[in-house]
């Protein structure tokens, strides 16, 4: 189910991910890579308090 997920969201969102982890313990491989998930949507759909915007890197990159 772990990488059905993955495939799911990102055929879902139109999106890459790139996961990486490295180590023995496959549960605590997952475990990391979807808190790591988890926190990176929350950073990205963040809106900024001062103007309710989502962030965006336009023009940054």
């Amino acid at each position: 189910m772990f990488f059905h997920f993955f495939k799911s969201f990102s055929d879902a969102a139109k999106a890459n991910l790139n996961i990486k982890a490295e180590g023995e313990n496959e549960h605590h491989k997952i475990e990391a890579i979807f808190k790591a998930f988890a926190k990176a949507i929350k950073m990205a759909v963040k809106r900024n308090p001062d103007n309710m915007q989502l962030p965006s890197t336009k023009g940054v990159l």
